[in-house]
């Protein structure tokens, strides 16, 4: 038996019987009477899965080596891991993150310093404190076909609303958002955090955003995104791309690849997983944990597509999220 299944089987047992083994019945005796009681059965707990973003199952997004665990969607949000990693132990064991949200999750506790793993020179590149590389994920534009064809807009298009008349979607949250204004008002994907480092190139998005805010509908969760599309409430909008295998028919909408935002993913251990559990989740997400990957057919050409820029989040994330949401709401 494999390394990983042998972890996998050990962490079943364990799992049940911190969390749900069935009470097994019980004998008194009084005198020469034998009296048995039946105590109702506990229910099972529910078995240990490995947390995926919203959309990521209907769009096939995982690469699935031979590993155990069953798969379930969260919408990403530091609040909801917040919720499942602080309190009272649930079934999830492992949650794949972008890398932003897992700085902040690692500083405030939401998640563990992975354990040592035998070897740690056997560890994956890019493995962080926190967390194991878990692949990547794509932020596109996408638009509505029945009401936009050829050619495919790009970033500025979404901006023309005289050109194009209608509602826009974007996510409401400074990282993406940003990014998005800057290439939308001509940066190049390679110039765009040099730009962003500066105050100049802060107030430069926000005046970008000032122009499109009457049309915006804002998205908070990749469900958001979904239902946004399949409403026609936007015309064009900024969205994963897994949310759009979710779209019912006939909704249709195309994908501009081009200028689309990466984003790197890593799997991380909830705080309130127990130990020894939490070793044994971690050999498994070492040797054999599924991998997020979207990339679209065939090649795009060279610095068009932008990486999200985990450094510069973990460093700017709190003044610009104050900002974006003074920005947004302003104070009275």
């Amino acid at each position: 038996m494999s390394a990983p299944a042998m972890a996998h089987g050990w962490l079943q047992n364990t799992w049940h019987n911190l969390f749900g083994a069935n009470a097994a019945s019980r004998h008194s005796h009084h005198g020469t009477h034998h009296v048995q009681h039946h105590k109702p059965k506990t229910p099972a707990p529910p078995p240990p899965v490995f947390v995926v973003p919203t959309g990521t199952i209907a769009a096939n997004a995982l690469s699935m080596p031979d590993q155990p665990f069953a798969l379930h969607e969260w919408d990403g949000s530091l609040i909801t891991l917040r919720e499942h990693a602080l309190g009272a132990p649930t079934n999830w064991v492992a949650v794949l993150i972008d890398n932003t949200s897992l700085h902040f999750a690692c500083r405030d506790g939401l998640v563990q310093m992975l354990p040592t793993i035998g070897d740690n020179t056997s560890l994956p590149a890019g493995t962080s404190p926190c967390g194991l590389p878990g692949g990547q994920s794509s932020l596109v534009l996408a638009w509505d076909r029945s009401r936009v064809g050829d050619p495919a807009p790009d970033w500025s298009d979404f901006w023309d609303v005289a050109r194009h008349p209608g509602k826009r979607s974007l996510r409401l949250d400074p990282r993406s958002t940003l990014e998005i204004a800057l290439l939308a008002d001509g940066v190049a994907p390679a110039d765009v955090y040099s730009v962003l480092s500066t105050e100049a190139g802060v107030n430069r998005a926000f005046r970008k955003l000032d122009q499109l805010r009457p049309y915006i509908v804002w998205w908070r969760t990749p469900e958001d995104a979904t239902r946004i599309m399949s409403s026609g409430a936007a015309l064009m909008i900024g969205t994963p791309i897994d949310e759009l295998a979710a779209l019912p028919k006939p909704v249709n909408f195309a994908v501009q690849w081009r200028q689309s935002l990466r984003q790197n993913l890593s799997w991380a251990i909830p705080h309130n997983v127990p130990n020894p559990s939490a070793e044994h989740v971690a050999i498994v997400l070492r040797d054999q944990a599924p991998r997020h990957e979207d990339t679209q057919d065939g090649p795009l050409p060279d610095g068009s597509i932008l990486t999200i820029n985990d450094n510069f989040w973990a460093t700017h994330l709190e003044s610009l999220q104050k900002r974006f949401q003074d920005w947004f709401s302003p104070p009275p």
